[in-house]
């Protein structure tokens, strides 16, 4: 399941998911950018999430399916991920928080605070809940983690990563995606919040030798 933009229905997923594919076929057509990276930059695998910080289905996620990927793969060198934003209109906090994201990354606690939003949210909320926050939240959460409040409220209040957020957001629309989290495994499509014995086939699939 994936968090939608829109309510079209499971058969626009499908289409999106068929013409994604067929892209990531031709070409490693998405890239990284400059986002930052968990894990070994020289690993063999790269995952690349399109999520949004106030997606239900991106929280379950990050607590079911992430800590497994890192264990197993991320901790061992074996996959590099990299989160881009893709803040859905619904989600009136995701673009906030993803600005704030990139505010943390400028002191060097880009992973740090992804996880503490997630977390927070995680802390109060009801399955499938999209939990309601503040930029005084965002503020206190940098605050929680030592990071230099008057920088990160400056950089926050000024929306000084606001056209790297919005780049994310196209880069993503351009493939077609318009849910999240939506994902490109070394350019293979997964869409939605996928358990890990379904990253792990996938990945496994690169390490296995042709026959």
């Amino acid at each position: 399941m994936t968090c939608r933009s829109t309510a079209r229905g499971l058969l626009v997923l499908l289409s999106i998911v068929l013409s994604a594919t067929g892209a990531a076929a031709q070409s490693g057509f998405i890239s990284i950018d400059d986002d930052p990276i968990l894990g070994n930059p020289d690993a063999p695998v790269t995952i690349i999430e399109f999520g949004d910080y106030q997606c239900p289905m991106c929280r379950i996620f990050w607590k079911e399916t992430m800590p497994r990927i890192k264990e197993q793969y991320v901790d061992t060198g074996k996959v590099q991920i990299v989160f881009r934003d893709f803040p859905q209109d619904v989600h009136p906090e995701a673009s906030p928080a993803a600005m704030a994201a990139e505010c943390a990354e400028d002191q060097g606690q880009y992973w740090e605070y992804h996880d503490k939003i997630f977390h927070e949210q995680d802390r109060r909320r009801r399955e499938g809940e999209v939990v309601r926050f503040r930029v005084s939240d965002l503020k206190r959460w940098a605050r929680d983690l030592g990071l230099d409040t008057a920088t990160f409220d400056v950089c926050l209040d000024s929306e000084r990563h606001k056209a790297e957020v919005e780049s994310d957001y196209a880069d993503a629309s351009s493939v077609g995606v318009n849910g999240t989290p939506f994902f490109f495994v070394n350019g293979r499509v997964l869409a939605g919040a996928h358990p890990f014995s379904t990253f792990e086939k996938v990945i496994e699939e690169f390490f296995t030798p042709a026959p």
